[in-house]
């Protein structure tokens, strides 16, 4: 995959030694007549004491010898505005030369809009207006992402009518980002928006605040800029003399902000930092790789996911108090569930999201609550084994090749290599609600995830994700075996009703995700450009 490449450059200041200026307050050069000769006489010893002077002064210049006591940078002139003009427009040209430059990119067609002007009218809370009026701040773009549509999920047909009246009852949880369409049978998500703030020499001083779930956290609605510390046009940080000095005082060159809650796990890496990366990733990754700023470090699967995103080698900064940069790219206001975002994440990865046809693709992965480590408890299904049972006998009967594999006898050992295989082999996930089942995103499209969900544990999460990457969603609710319990005893011949009628194949409703758009008339229907 080709990535942006192109260069950030800040209002241009006078390069070192440009002006030279003695502040010394004695008298200055002596005036000197047509021939060049002074006008008045003086003795050879003070003619020789000025050119010696003169020689030292020239060697400190030669030599760049911090004099910042000599220096004097000039106000801000025409040519520096221009700059600021290139730079702004560099910016603004960076989302559509990343699209025109990657026509074939699957994500391609569910970019957003940038909106990065403010003419008169326009709302102030807007990225563009915030910009204008933010000290520090060089640009500012509102990413308008398409609006866009969910098919509900699949359920066993012999229970159907109750479990899609239970689901849909629950659907409250979401409604902040989407609400029922017109049709029942589709989930509308309209008007999410995001915002891009470039910030020139800025400290990060532990706001947002990393891990913790607060409104101001990076991908809360209340998180802010104000936590990123900007000069003022007039401060002494701009009259740094030296090149050497600026690196000093700004050692990262682009940092981004990612100090989201739990950014340390595996869940929350996924469902957050990958997408502030992703909104932010057309004007971060240039000639090098940004650096980043989150909270606690993880564990090793988030690690190399770090190193797959090109941030490795010391460019993720955790749970640091303070940093300085010369550009800071703030892109915490990013939306949690579109499919511009999850299916840019998997080519970030380096994954294909079209994937491998489903007919190639044998593998069905169990993964189970009840063997290996997990983060947190409960969730077992209590009749796992004879669950098991059943669904190898199901796959033996289909005579397809399929094969049950359960995910903590697969014997993988790293993150890439566990992408990898799933990419290549996987047709469906089944397991109960929990962070295993996030691996049916390497697994490509018309992949089943067949859900057991405890009706005192709903979420939507694995639905949306799964409809975005054009993956077929089953979810089967159950009671769980106390009050006090998420544990539960499944529904085998529901499961195996689901197997049978869905696996292998795309989902016989059609397509499960649909753009929408309120005007319909065919002169809109253009091929995209």
């Amino acid at each position: 995959m080709r990535l942006l490449s192109w260069r950030f450059s800040f209002p241009s200041r006078l390069p070192p030694y440009q002006r030279l200026d003695l502040e010394d307050g004695g008298t200055g050069p002596a005036k000197l007549s047509a021939s060049g000769l002074p006008k008045r006489s003086c003795s050879t010893f003070v003619l020789l004491g000025s050119l010696l002077a003169s020689v030292v002064l020239l060697i400190l210049v030669l030599l760049r010898i911090d004099t910042r006591w000599t220096y004097r940078i000039p106000p801000p002139s025409l040519p520096e505005t221009a700059s600021q003009l290139q730079v702004s427009q560099r910016l603004a040209n960076a989302l559509p030369t990343f699209l025109s430059g990657n026509p074939d990119l699957a994500s391609r067609q569910w970019a957003p809009a940038s909106l990065n002007t403010c003419p008169p009218g326009t709302p102030p809370y807007l990225a563009p207006c915030l910009a204008q009026r933010r000290e520090g701040a060089v640009y500012g773009e509102e990413l308008i992402y398409p609006d866009f549509r969910l098919h509900e999920p699949l359920f066993a047909p012999s229970r159907a009518n109750g479990d899609r009246s239970e689901w849909r009852s629950k659907l409250d949880g979401i409604m902040e980002r989407a609400a029922f369409c017109k049709d029942k049978r589709w989930v509308c998500y309209k008007g999410q928006t995001g915002q891009n703030v470039v910030l020139a020499n800025a400290t990060f001083k532990g706001n947002p605040p990393a891990d913790h779930w607060v409104d101001n956290a990076c991908m809360s609605d209340g998180v802010s800029t104000a936590g990123l510390a900007t000069a003022p046009a007039d401060a002494a940080i701009n009259t740094l003399a030296t090149q050497a000095e600026y690196d000093a005082a700004f050692p990262v060159d682009t940092l981004l902000i990612a100090t989201t809650p739990d950014s340390w796990s595996f869940q929350h890496f996924l469902d957050r930092i990958t997408h502030i990366v992703a909104q932010g990733h057309h004007f971060t990754f240039g000639q090098s790789a940004p650096e980043l700023v989150a909270g606690r470090p993880p564990g090793g699967a988030v690690s190399e996911m770090y190193d797959m995103l090109g941030l490795g080698g010391g460019k993720v900064h955790f749970r640091q108090p303070r940093l300085a940069a010369k550009k800071v790219v703030f892109s915490c206001r990013s939306p949690l569930v579109h499919p511009w975002l999850s299916l840019r994440s998997l080519e970030m990865f380096g994954l294909d999201p079209v994937g491998i046809p489903i007919e190639q693709r044998k593998k069905v992965v169990y993964v189970s609550r009840s063997h290996g480590s997990t983060s947190n408890g409960g969730r077992r299904v209590r009749n796992e084994d004879e669950l098991l049972k059943g669904v190898r006998a199901l796959l033996a009967m289909r005579d397809q090749g399929e094969e049950l594999v359960l995910l903590h006898e697969l014997g993988l050992s790293s993150q890439p290599q566990i992408m990898a295989w799933f990419h290549e082999n996987v047709r469906a996930v089944i397991g109960p609600h929990g962070g295993g089942l996030y691996h049916h995103r390497w697994t490509g499209r018309d992949t089943l995830l067949l859900e057991l969900m405890p009706r005192s544990w709903t979420s939507h999460m694995f639905w949306e994700e799964a409809g975005m990457l054009g993956q077929t969603y089953a979810n089967v609710p159950l009671e769980p075996v106390s009050k006090k319990s998420t544990n539960m005893e499944a529904d085998i011949p529901a499961v195996l009703e689901i197997l049978s009628a869905q696996l292998g194949k795309s989902d016989a409703r059609g397509v499960g995700l649909e753009r929408l758009y309120r005007w319909h008339a065919p002169e809109l229907l253009a091929d995209e450009q």
